[in-house]
């Protein structure tokens, strides 16, 4: 799956969707300089390109385009971002926003209503920027041993690549620890007819929490238990799913699971392998930053049918109140803000990209 490399459209996605999920203002009195929603925009700026706060002021500072897409009158200081990211970052604050963002996605028909499949499987990430050559040949470092590290435990469509929930722990711990948690997040916001799952995961309480409760087909390969018998022959394998998946297991589907790999690649190479924050709670927050940032970047398909119009003819703007409804061959696309600089007749359609 493609991802954006443009930061004015990553930008302008970010700071739709947060605007859906939250009010611009908590409070009747509260201060009118800056909104939760363009905040959320800048946190996600940052995490795209990769910046600390600092850098994330900076380069606010010196682009003007990107500050007309999120609306910024004033440049936020990075105090201000950086106490913003704890309440915006929260759980019950990026649940809102992930919503928001895959409500979008539906929308732009790049995820169904129920997705057909998905994968689920846990990483774990770099908290410190120090490399392993470096830990191995240095002589204060050789006896090093990295005995925590954050551990991030995920459900992708297979088909879309999106993010449908994460839960975010400390390794080294077992799979099927964060199995059930994971698995409950995601449905929270998607329903997905099967469920892939490496060995790692294997059980019959999961196979039957799946298949008789929620309706979910889960596929896990059959793992062999305990140590081999006196007499060479195999062990017995118990459970009515796990003798089904050790006779009948459908390889083909099996393949599939290899998509959430591809997901896990896409957040280390697009946002880097290490976090930046060093206190625990704060990578957390980080990396919910980075989900929510890896479904934005899939968004920017939502504007590639204004680019397969075969005729200018055949994109219709009309404005209704303060927003430009643009409709292409008499099929609505989207709703934008007035003051994006586009209005009727206009031809200069590339800036959305």
């Amino acid at each position: 799956m493609k991802t954006s490399k443009s930061t004015l459209t990553v930008a302008r996605m970010a700071l739709r969707a947060a605007r859906d999920s939250r009010p611009d203002y908590a409070k009747t009195k509260s201060r009118k300089k800056f909104t939760p929603p363009q905040l959320m925009a800048c946190l996600v700026i940052k995490e795209f390109l990769q910046l600390d706060y600092r850098g994330t002021h900076v380069m606010l500072t010196g682009w003007s385009d990107l500050r007309r897409v999120i609306r910024l009158t004033k440049v936020p200081h990075f105090t201000r971002l950086c106490a913003a990211a704890k309440p915006l970052l929260g759980q019950a604050g990026t649940d809102a926003t992930l919503e928001a963002v895959l409500d979008h996605c539906r929308q732009a028909k790049i995820r169904p209503k129920c997705s057909q499949q998905a994968a689920i499987d846990s990483t774990g990430l770099e908290s410190r920027h120090v490399s392993a050559d470096f830990t191995k040949r240095g002589g204060r470092h050789c006896n090093h041993e990295k005995r925590r590290y954050p551990k991030l435990s995920a459900i992708c469509d297979t088909a879309s690549h999106l993010i449908l929930g994460a839960v975010i722990d400390r390794g080294p711990k077992p799979d099927p620890v964060e199995a059930k948690q994971t698995r409950h997040e995601a449905l929270k916001h998607q329903r997905f007819s099967s469920l892939l799952g490496e060995a790692g995961y294997e059980s019959e309480g999961f196979h039957g929490r799946c298949r008789d409760q929620l309706g979910i087909r889960s596929i896990i390969p059959t793992t062999g238990r305990g140590g081999p018998r006196a007499d060479g022959k195999p062990r017995p394998v118990n459970g009515q799913y796990r003798q089904l998946m050790k006779q009948r297991f459908p390889k083909k589907t099996y393949g599939q699971r290899w998509q959430i790999e591809t997901v896990f690649s896409l957040l280390q190479r697009n946002m880097g392998a290490a976090l930046r924050a060093r206190n625990y709670h704060r990578q957390i927050r980080e990396i919910r930053l980075r989900i929510l940032t890896h479904n934005l970047a899939i968004l920017w398909r939502k504007y590639d049918l204004l680019y397969r119009a075969t005729e200018i003819r055949d994109i219709e703007i009309v404005e209704i109140g303060d927003r430009w409804h643009l409709t292409v061959k008499k099929r609505k696309i989207m709703a934008l803000d007035c003051d994006q600089q586009i209005g009727p007749g206009s031809h200069c359609l590339h800036h959305w990209r």
